[in-house]
C-alpha cells in the first residue's frame, strides 16, 4: 500500500507568508486495498459507531464490504441535494466517524453530514471523476441551484485503483477534465490577485502546476487509462490546494461559472469535469484574446487543452457535448451572476451574445 503524507509535510502559514491559515485536516490518503487499510483505523485513533454512506451501486462496489467489516450503520444517498443530507442526518446522529463510499454526490452528502454532526470523516471515492475526493467544499442542489458551502476535509482518503478502474470511461473522462480546467481558474485568481489585490496562495500554485505538468507529460506518452494514478494525485492535490486556503477560489474560476450555469440549464446535465473541460477550452480562448498575463507555456494553450481532451475521448465540439449552442452563449454571457464577488475574466469583461459567438468560434467549439 502507497500512502501519501500531508498535514505535517505542508508548509505552514507563516512559512508560506500567504496569510491564510493552511489548514491540515487531511492526514494520508491511502492508495492501495480497501480492507488492508480498514485494518489500520483504529491505530489512527477513529472510533467507532461507525456510519457509511452509499448509493445503489456504490454500496456493491464497496459499501457492503465495508458496512460489514466496520459493523457500520448503513445509509443510502439517493439525490444530490441538501435535503437530502437533511433528511439523512438522523440516521448518522450517533456516529463518531462517517465514511462516504462513492462519486460527487454520497462524498458531498456525507463529508456535510460529518461537518453538521462534528464526526471525523473518511473519504473512498469509486471513481476518479472529481476533485471533491479531499477537498472542505460541499457542492449539492438547492432548489435547482448548484450551492457550494466550505465544510471541512476528510481525515484520511482510502483509493483503491482496482475499483476506480472499473468506473465507467466518462467518470474517468470527467476527472481528466476537473484538473484541466485549473489551467483557467489560476489565471482566474490571478486577476483577482492583481486587480483586486485578492489574497494569493504561493504555495497552492505550486501544487497545482505540479499536478497538471505531471499529468499532461504522462497523457503526451501514454493512454488516459494508464496515467490513473497520475490522474487520482492531481485530484487529491487540487482538494488539498482548496484546503489550506479554506476555499474553492483556486481550482473554479470562470469554467466553473459556465458549468453551474449548464447545471441549471440543460434538459440532461453532463459530468461536472467534461462541463468543466468545455468552459475552459472557451475560458481558455477569452484570456488568451484578452488578458496580457494569459500563460506563455505551449502545453496550458487553448489548441494543447483541447488535444489533451481530443486524446481521451472527451467532447471538444458544442455538438460532440450536446449543448444547445444557445445555452453556452448565455452561459458565456450570464454565469458571472452566479457568483458576482468571484473576479474571473467573465466579471471583468462581460461579453455580449455577439463576443460569445466570437468566442465559441475562436475556440473551435462550434
Amino acid at each position: 500500500m502507497r500512502v501519501l503524507e500531508f498535514g505535517s509535510s505542508l508548509r505552514s502559514s507563516e512559512e508560506c507568508g500567504c496569510g491564510f491559515s493552511h489548514d491540515k485536516t487531511l492526514e494520508k490518503v491511502f492508495i492501495g486495498e480497501i480492507e488492508e487499510a480498514l485494518d489500520k483505523l483504529e491505530d489512527l485513533g477513529f472510533e467507532s459507531p461507525y456510519a457509511v454512506f452509499y448509493d445503489d451501486i456504490t454500496y456493491r462496489v464497496a459499501g457492503k464490504l465495508i458496512k460489514e467489516r466496520l459493523n457500520a450503520i448503513g445509509v443510502l444517498v439517493e439525490s444530490p441535494t441538501f435535503h437530502e443530507a437533511e433528511a439523512k442526518l438522523a440516521k448518522a446522529r450517533s456516529a463518531k466517524t462517517v465514511l462516504g463510499v462513492g462519486g460527487g454526490t454520497v462524498i458531498d452528502v456525507a463529508k456535510y453530514i460529518a461537518y453538521r454532526l462534528g464526526s471525523s470523516f473518511i473519504s473512498v471515492p469509486t471513481a476518479p471523476s472529481h476533485d471533491g475526493i479531499v477537498s472542505p467544499i460541499v457542492s449539492l442542489f438547492m432548489e435547482g441551484w448548484r450551492k457550494s458551502i466550505l465544510a471541512r476535509s476528510p481525515k484520511i482518503a482510502i483509493i483503491d485503483l482496482s475499483i476506480l478502474r472499473e468506473a465507467p470511461r466518462e467518470l474517468l473522462i470527467s476527472g481528466y477534465g476537473d484538473i484541466l480546467a485549473k489551467i483557467v481558474s489560476i489565471k482566474d485568481w490571478q486577476l483577482g490577485r492583481d486587480e483586486l489585490g485578492e489574497p494569493y496562495c504561493k504555495t497552492v500554485e505550486s501544487l497545482i502546476l505540479e499536478s497538471l505538468t505531471s499529468l499532461i507529460g504522462c497523457l503526451s506518452r501514454r493512454s488516459a487509462e494508464d496515467c490513473l494514478e497520475r490522474l487520482v494525485e492531481a485530484l487529491v492535490k487540487s482538494g488539498v490546494s482548496m484546503m489550506l486556503v479554506s476555499s474553492s477560489r483556486p481550482a473554479s474560476g470562470s469554467e466553473h461559472l459556465i458549468s453551474h450555469y449548464l447545471d441549471m440549464h440543460l434538459e440532461k446535465r453532463l459530468r461536472h469535469g467534461i462541463q468543466c473541460a468545455i468552459g475552459a477550452i472557451a475560458m481558455a480562448e477569452y484570456h488568451k484574446m484578452k488578458n496580457p498575463g494569459w500563460w506563455k507555456d505551449e502545453i496550458f494553450q487553448p489548441e494543447s487543452i483541447r488535444r489533451y481532451l481530443s486524446s481521451i475521448g472527451a467532447p471538444t465540439t458544442l455538438r460532440e457535448a450536446g449543448i444547445p449552442l444557445e445555452v453556452m452563449r448565455r452561459a458565456i454571457v450570464e454565469s458571472w451572476r452566479i457568483r458576482p464577488k468571484r473576479y474571473t475574466i467573465l466579471h471583468k469583461f462581460r461579453p455580449d451574445y455577439e463576443e460569445a459567438l466570437t468566442i465559441l468560434r475562436a475556440s473551435r467549439l462550434i
